[in-house]
């Protein structure tokens, strides 16, 4: 393929799959090993590679999302939310739906709410063991119990008189909150090992 070919995604918080990559730990990291999402322009300069949806979807087709094809849901979506990689992989597929149904902008508005959430919940509840935790939930819970729980946990917070700086009492109040709304709902807050991908 020639260079003039390689094409690049505008969106990269949003994987060509669904996947919520700026709901990733390793999309918030700090790490010189930060993923920078899914293609944006020069990651193939930066070492990325094309996976296959995004080789089908965004190189080879020039889309943005999987949504975008007439083929959606085609073959390689077979077993795909099955399992989980750094990000859950649970949601993809519902995401593309929705992109479908209400468009990329409106999809990247609720996202960018989720993002804002886990930025919080990072910021003020993170004791460093939490991350992962706090990607997952802000991928799985509803967006209306994510707010919700997230300004219960900042309550009890204040309500006990927890300082800033004591992250582990926070990370516990926010862990206890938002599995108690998971349990309520029936959803896992763990990534899945396994799968077809």
């Amino acid at each position: 393929m020639s260079e003039k070919a390689v094409r690049y995604k505008v969106y990269p918080t949003i994987g060509a799959c669904g996947i919520d990559c700026g709901l990733c730990p390793r999309y918030n990291s700090k790490a010189v090993s930060r993923c920078p999402g899914c293609a944006p322009v020069g990651f193939l300069d930066a070492g990325g590679q094309w996976c296959k949806m995004t080789r089908c979807a965004v190189r080879d087709r020039g889309y943005e999302t999987c949504a975008e094809c007439a083929e959606f849901p085609c073959h390689r979506f077979e077993g795909w939310d099955q399992g989980d990689s750094f990000v859950s992989h649970l949601k993809s597929i519902a995401n593309l739906h929705a992109i479908k149904e209400r468009g990329l902008d409106g999809f990247l508005e609720q996202q960018s709410r989720r993002i804002g959430l886990l930025e919080a919940m990072l910021g003020e509840f993170d004791e460093g063991r939490s991350k992962s935790y706090c990607c997952v939930a802000a991928a799985l819970l509803p967006l209306e119990e994510l707010v919700d729980g997230v300004e219960k946990a900042r309550r009890e917070v204040v309500e006990r008189g927890i300082g800033e700086d004591d992250k582990k009492s926070r990370a516990k109040i926010l862990r206890g909150v938002l599995d108690s709304v998971a349990e309520r709902l029936n959803v896992s807050l763990r990534l899945r090992t396994g799968g077809k991908k």
